[in-house]
């Protein structure tokens, strides 16, 4: 193979050949693949996701730190994700928001084909992607699952009827619509001090979701700053 090609192959095509150490590159779903992995009979110590997982754990720090400045401050509002998918976020911003309610936006059936349209660089097979979850998978993992509104559908017909403000948003559609109607949405709804996460801002392989921010912020004073995940970005209304 030339210019810059590689291979994709089978997962079990990996026990095929010898290795010190199995380096999972991929934020979306490290859990199931690391699963996978020890199924297939590959030692845990073999498995290196050092790299993901200190970026994961980048963020979770900055949510932490976040939900204390602003129950120290009592913001008002409640919080909100667009792109739950399997949940593994939102239920932290559950724990750590444990009197709000948590407004949860997904298809809850992977990427809209209306969205991908737009992207250029995906393919209509793409629509698949993120499609192994349901509602009950992401609300078992809720330490307050009584505090969670599920709104499945299209963003942001998903949103028509919502009028509340909110103190803290993550942003994680991916695309460059989603993300460009999420901020349209949620800035003006968002209180003074509270934030709003891009996830992915930073990310070479989804481009959209920079282009959207830049889009959404060209004519509006927006103070914004990344948070040390080398993927995200924040937004802080003033």
């Amino acid at each position: 193979m030339g210019g810059g090609a590689y291979e994709i192959k089978p997962p079990k095509e990996i026990l095929k050949y010898e290795f010190d150490t199995v380096v999972l590159g991929t934020f979306t779903g490290l859990d199931e693949l690391k699963d996978q992995l020890l199924e297939m009979g590959i030692l845990e110590e073999k498995i290196d996701s050092t790299y993901i997982e200190s970026s994961v754990r980048a963020r979770i720090a900055f949510l932490e730190d976040f939900a204390g400045v602003a129950l120290e401050k009592n913001l008002p509002g409640n919080v909100a994700e667009l792109g739950v998918y399997r949940g593994d976020f939102a239920r932290h911003i559950n724990a750590n928001f444990p009197n709000k309610k948590l407004y949860l936006f997904d298809t809850f059936e992977g990427f809209s084909e209306k969205d991908i349209a737009l992207e250029g660089n995906f393919s209509s097979s793409q629509n698949k992607h993120f499609s192994n979850t349901n509602i009950e998978l992401v609300l078992e993992k809720m330490p307050y699952r009584e505090n969670c509104i599920i709104k499945k559908g299209w963003f942001p017909q998903s949103a028509k009827d919502v009028m509340d403000n909110f103190c803290f948003v993550n942003l994680d559609a991916d695309l460059y619509m989603p993300i460009l109607e999420g901020l349209n949405f949620f800035y003006p709804k968002m209180v003074k001090g509270g934030v709003i996460l891009i996830h992915e801002y930073f990310s070479k392989g989804y481009k959209g979701v920079k282009k959207a921010y830049e889009d959404f912020s060209a004519d509006k004073n927006i103070i914004s700053l990344p948070i040390g995940d080398n993927l995200s970005l924040a937004i802080i209304k003033t």
